[in-house]
C-alpha cells in the first residue's frame, strides 16, 4: 500500500556526499559521549542520566520544530508515525541509554565501543527480513572489514585479547545496546516515509522524557537526585543531550532517509576512533599506529558497504 505523505510534507534526502559528511559529524559526537557517559556514570543513576539527557535535548528540539513546523499542528507529525516515534523512543534513547549508562560502570569505554558496533551488522540483516535489501556479500565484507578494523584500533592490534578473558557482566549488558539501535535504525525508516528528521527527533526525545519521568520514581529513584550532580557531571549530561542527541540524532536521521538504514549504520564503525580520538585531546593519551590501521580498515570496509 502506498504511505500518504502528511501535511508536513514527507522530508527529503539530502545528497548522499553530504549525508556522509553528516554521518561522521554524527560518529565524532558519539565518540565523544563514551568519555562524557563515563564521566556521567560516576555520580548519576542511569536513569537520571538518561532523563535530564533528553530534557536538554528537548529544549533544543521542540523550540527548532515548532519554527520548522510554521503553524502546522503536533509540529508537522502524522498521527499514523506515533506508534512508530514511541517504539524507537523506548528501544533507541530509553533502553539504549540505561544498558550504555550501565555497561559504562563495569567495562572501560573502548572495550564498550567495540561491542557497540556490532548494530550494523544487525541493521543490515534486519533491512534484508523487512524492507527487502538485498543481501550481497560485498556489503558483508564491508561490515565484517570495519568492525575488525576497530576491533583492532581499540586493541592496539591485538584484536584476539579482547575476547581472551570471556563475556563479563558489562559485556553482556552492553551487548544489548546494537540490539536497541538497530530496533531504533529500522523503525526511524518507517517513520521518515512521512515525516522531517526534525520532527521526528523532537517527538522522539518528548516520548523518551515522559517514559523517563515515570520510570524513575517508580523504579525507587529520586527526581531531585541531580540536585547533588558536581559540574563535571552537568557538563557531561549537557554534552549528552545537546551534542549526542539533539544535534547527533537530527544528523543520522539525514543520513538514513539518504542512504539507508544499513548504509549509514556501517559510519558507526567511526565512533570507537573518534573515542580513542578524544580520549588524545582531553586526556593526553597518545595514539598508535595501530589506530590508524584500524582507521583505514574501517574505511574501507564503510566504502565496501557504500558501494552499489
Amino acid at each position: 500500500m502506498t504511505e500518504t505523505p502528511t501535511a508536513g510534507g514527507p522530508a527529503q534526502p539530502c545528497p548522499p556526499r553530504l549525508a556522509m559528511i553528516y554521518l561522521v559529524a554524527t560518529t565524532a559526537l558519539w565518540g565523544v559521549t563514551f568519555t562524557a557517559g563515563k564521566v556521567a556514570a560516576g555520580e548519576a543513576s542511569p536513569f537520571n542520566a538518561t532523563l535530564w539527557r533528553f530534557v536538554l535535548a528537548g529544549l533544543v528540539l521542540v523550540p527548532m520544530a515548532v519554527k520548522a513546523a510554521k503553524g502546522k499542528p503536533y509540529l508537522g507529525l502524522s498521527w499514523a508515525s506515533l506508534p512508530a516515534l514511541i517504539l524507537s523512543g523506548l528501544s533507541g534513547l530509553v533502553l539504549y541509554n540505561f544498558f550504555f549508562l550501565n555497561g559504562l560502570r563495569l567495562i572501560p569505554a573502548s572495550r564498550a565501543s567495540v561491542v557497540v558496533c556490532g548494530s550494523p551488522a544487525l541493521i543490515y540483516l534486519g533491512s534484508v527480513l523487512f524492507y527487502g535489501e538485498r543481501l550481497r556479500a560485498i556489503s558483508v565484507g564491508g561490515i565484517a572489514l570495519s568492525i575488525f578494523g576497530t576491533a583492532w584500533a581499540v586493541s592496539s592490534g591485538r584484536p584476539w585479547e579482547l575476547w581472551a578473558t570471556g563475556l563479563s557482566r558489562g559485556d553482556l549488558i552492553m551487548l544489548m545496546c546494537p540490539f536497541c539501535w538497530a530496533t531504533y535504525s529500522l523503525l526511524a525508516k518507517k517513520v521518515l516515509k512521512r515525516d522531517t528528521p526534525l520532527a521526528a527527533n523532537a517527538w522522539s526525545c518528548l516520548a523518551a522524557t515522559l517514559m523517563m519521568a515515570a520510570i524513575v520514581p517508580a523504579s525507587g529513584g529520586s527526581l531531585g537526585e541531580a540536585a547533588g550532580y558536581g559540574l563535571w557531571t552537568w557538563v557531561a549530561i549537557a554534552f549528552l543531550g545537546l551534542g549526542g542527541s539533539a544535534l547527533a540524532f537530527t544528523l543520522f536521521y539525514q543520513g538514513i532517509l539518504a542512504l539507508g538504514p544499513h548504509r549509514a549504520a556501517s559510519f558507526i564503525n567511526l565512533v570507537p576512533i573518534f573515542g580513542i580520538l578524544s580520549g588524545w585531546l582531553v586526556l593526553g593519551e597518545t595514539p598508535g599506529l595501530s589506530l590508524f590501521v584500524g582507521l583505514a580498515m574501517i574505511l574501507f570496509g564503510i566504502r565496501l558497504v557504500q558501494s552499489r
